[in-house]
């Protein structure tokens, strides 16, 4: 019996090491990006603060750069999705239509930091610290970057004038109790990434009609979402019944997301908008939106329902939902790579 007690209590021992010895990086980003839908492209600049939360030195610091997955026929992507049965057609966009990211300039308190290709994948680069950073220690990155939407083809890129915004930004890869973890992106593969917190304005042609992790911070857009979403659920139509109305060239969106390891966006100016709301368990209300073609699957037009069961159903299953807002958008026509799920936001 005795022995039975040490080895609970040595057990509970080791369990409270463990928990005080775990950590893991913090990455909060700043994003600032403008869609040309004339070019389907990016010009964005990022303001990243990553915080060294473990008990080692960084020297570097592996970002990804995952656009340059759709830019040739040697990347791992690319090598991948030949074994597909559609993997034909797919290298033939990739070829046509490729997608790819430059433009890079990392600096930090304005200073120039050297870069260093990845041996294998030209969608892993390394940044060179200037001084090693610290365990505790806060570094601001800076740069700069232009992103080529390739045609849709694995999870993001365009299908016409609509965009899939998925994977567009430069990111680090995680350092974690066993290292650094650079990887090419992969088809079929998921994604490992730090968590924090996004603050990220976009602007587009003020035509469209923008989805996006995180919740929407500029008033006016909401509720306009609000009352055209409203109204199409009550009247069970598969159409705006209220016209959006833009004004002006442009406009600037912004959005926030917090404890997050991602972050995604869809535009297009057809996209019909739904909105409800859920109440959870402990009373929270959470905002819900989908985005859907008005010449889509049928069954989009009890989306806000589906997603509210969902979200509801998990929320008793795993812990409650986090976010402040869920929704879904219907994919392209083109449908080259299924659904993927976004903090916030599913495909």
């Amino acid at each position: 019996m005795k022995k039975l007690g040490f080895l609970f209590l040595l057990q509970a021992v080791l369990l409270v090491a463990n928990a005080q010895s775990y950590w893991q990086q913090e990455v909060n980003y700043k994003i600032d990006v403008a869609l040309n839908d004339k070019e389907h492209s990016l010009k964005g600049f990022l303001t990243l603060d990553y915080t060294n939360n473990s008990p080692d030195k960084l020297d570097f610091i592996w970002f990804h750069l995952w656009p340059n997955a759709y830019k040739n026929e040697n990347t791992a992507f690319a090598k991948q999705v030949q074994s597909t049965k559609d993997g034909a057609k797919r290298l033939k966009f990739i070829k046509e239509d490729n997608g790819y990211m430059d433009s890079l300039d990392f600096r930090t308190n304005n200073q120039k930091l050297k870069t260093e290709a990845h041996p294998e994948h030209i969608d892993i680069i390394k940044v060179l610290l200037n001084e090693p950073l610290a365990p505790g220690k806060k570094i601001t990155i800076t740069t700069p970057f232009y992103t080529n939407l390739a045609t849709y083809n694995s999870r993001s890129g365009h299908d016409g004038q609509s965009y899939m915004v998925c994977q567009w930004y430069p990111k680090p890869a995680v350092y974690d109790q066993k290292g650094w973890h650079p990887m090419p992106y992969l088809d079929q593969g998921e994604f490992y990434s730090e968590f924090g917190n996004f603050t990220v304005n976009i602007s587009t042609p003020s035509a469209y009609i923008v989805g996006a992790s995180g919740s929407l911070q500029t008033e006016g857009e909401k509720a306009q979402y609000k009352a055209i979403g409203t109204t199409n659920v009550a009247a069970k139509t598969r159409t705006n019944k209220i016209p959006y109305k833009a004004n002006g060239a442009t406009k600037t969106l912004s959005y926030k997301a917090e404890k997050v390891p991602d972050f995604a966006w869809f535009a297009d100016k057809d996209f019909v908008v739904r909105y409800d709301t859920l109440q959870l368990a402990s009373g929270k209300t959470v905002d819900v939106f989908t985005y859907h073609h008005p010449d889509g699957n049928k069954n989009w037009a009890n989306s806000t329902e589906y997603v509210k069961t969902g979200t509801r159903s998990y929320s008793s299953y795993i812990g409650e939902y986090a976010y402040p807002v869920v929704q879904a958008v219907e994919g392209p026509k083109n449908d080259m790579s299924g659904g993927m799920e976004y903090p916030m936001i599913t495909l």
